[in-house]
């Protein structure tokens, strides 16, 4: 694979190390490229920019974990929350949207008594990619390209079989070519009117209103700008960070969500927790979220999300050993792992270290009972109120680390954390034969967030 070997890092000490290596010493940059050569079809342009220009733009994937965007985009899902949860399914007079076709929402019942029954990965799929697209990059990328969405879930889709490079062989293929090459012409002149609004110039028609773009966005075009990129460098780089805010969140929720649902004593735990913090009136059909407490105040809330990112998603960490490299177990691993003392492993410039996150976050080595699903495992005693308990991700690294690290991960908890609030908040659950829930099987299109193997359909009734 790429002409090198490959070596698995499997022990929590040696992920520590791996992560703390400086970029001169192991770095990703050759798998970055492959990536938005071969999936993203910029034709070699993020490899051919050169490392200086590519890492100007790189590194504004930093203003994600900074303020003003952290904050601003925090305050505007939330705010978008509390206006569309209470109509998400059309059971008042709000206006319906595609979340409500593609999640096959059938209204059943009349007056107090009206219901609705769900599609529910679908519906909460394009849900949060609809707000969260807002958040980033405003409300007229969507408005101004309708079943925009819908190419997105089909250009993942095939994610592995467009990162061979195969050629189209399959119907399946060919779709998801079509779906990422109408996502570069919907970013092309995105781009364009962005970057044309942020210089001062008048844009007509339908981008003449570019002023709800996300600060992330803005600090990226103007590095594009001053490195002077060329459009397929430019075009790529953005869709790819909608694509990784877009498709991986949203699956995340969907499983959080359904665990929530189908587990009584999970579901009385959470609801009590943030019942200060997440408030909705049958009266006024007003929703009202306190973010902020929900985030810092709501231990099992927060450990449940741990729990299902262990469990839902499978990200591999890969770098390039750049300058020979020597990782040692600890003391500890090694009695773990059933070895008389730790080993330590010398690689050789050239080749490649890989974390497989997903074979970590199952190791019973590393997790009692991995197979279940079990959030108290990231709770522990508060150091300054043992009475108190707080929540850890310990040995979990589904966000990567060290300068790799998911520069998306404190939005991307609380944009989860918020639309579970919210529609646990407003929303009674329940499986369609009223019997029992099943959690179903799970699928992967690549690295990433799992997708339900099979329909989960539920119906949704207004709480009171």
């Amino acid at each position: 694979m790429m002409g090198s070997k490959h070596y698995m890092v499997l022990m929590p000490s040696l992920v520590h190390q791996f992560f703390s290596k400086r970029s001169t010493v192991l770095s990703s940059e050759d798998f970055i490229f492959w990536i938005f050569s071969k999936y993203f079809g910029d034709g070699g342009a993020t490899a051919n920019i050169g490392s200086k220009k590519f890492q100007t733009v790189h590194l504004t994937l930093n203003s994600l974990l900074k303020e003003p965007f952290l904050e601003r985009a925090t305050e505007k899902t939330g705010r978008l929350v509390e206006r569309l949860t209470p109509g998400l399914v059309g059971l008042d007079e709000r206006e319906g949207r595609e979340w409500a076709e593609v999640g096959n929402v059938v209204r059943i019942g009349d007056g107090d008594r009206m219901m609705a029954e769900v599609d529910l990965f679908p519906l909460l799929m394009n849900y949060v990619a609809d707000v969260a697209a807002n958040v980033l990059l405003g409300d007229s990328f969507l408005k101004n390209n309708p079943g925009i969405t819908q190419d997105l879930w089909e250009f993942d889709s095939k994610f592995n079989a467009l990162l061979t490079g195969i050629p189209v062989i399959t119907p399946g293929l060919a779709k998801a070519k079509a779906a990422r090459e109408r996502l570069k012409c919907a970013f092309s002149e995105w781009n364009h009117a962005a970057m044309d609004t942020m210089n001062g110039k008048q844009v007509e028609g339908k981008w003449s209103d570019m002023s709800d773009i996300s600060e992330t966005m803005k600090i990226r075009l103007q590095a594009m700008q001053s490195v002077d990129a060329e459009e397929g460098f430019a075009v790529a780089q953005n869709l790819a960070l909608y694509w990784g805010l877009m498709v991986n969140a949203n699956k995340v929720h969907f499983w959080m969500l359904l665990h929530i649902i189908s587990s009584p004593e999970l579901l009385s735990a959470i609801q009590e927790e943030m019942a200060p913090f997440a408030k909705f009136s049958p009266e006024t059909g007003k929703l009202d979220l306190d973010v902020d407490n929900l985030v810092k105040s709501c231990p099992v809330f927060k450990a449940t999300f741990f729990e299902t990112m262990r469990l839902y998603t499978a990200g591999v960490s890969y770098k390039k050993v750049l300058q020979d490299v020597a990782l040692t177990e600890s003391v500890e691993d090694a009695a773990t792992f059933g070895k008389p003392i730790p080993q330590t492993y010398h690689i050789s410039k050239g080749n490649f270290l890989v974390i497989p996150h997903a074979v970590m976050q199952m190791d019973p080595r590393i997790w009692e009972r991995p197979t279940e699903f079990n959030p108290s495992r990231f709770l522990v005693p508060d150091e300054k109120d043992p009475k108190k308990m707080h929540a850890e991700m310990g040995h979990l690294h589904a966000f990567g680390g060290g300068t790799s690290i998911c520069k998306g991960r404190f939005f991307a908890e609380r944009e989860v954390l918020i639309f579970a609030a919210g529609l646990l908040a407003t929303w009674d659950f329940t499986p369609v034969d009223g019997k029992w829930w099943e959690i179903p099987g799970k699928s992967y299109n690549g690295t990433g967030s799992a997708n339900p193997k099979g329909n989960v359909r539920v119906r949704m009734s207004k709480r009171v």
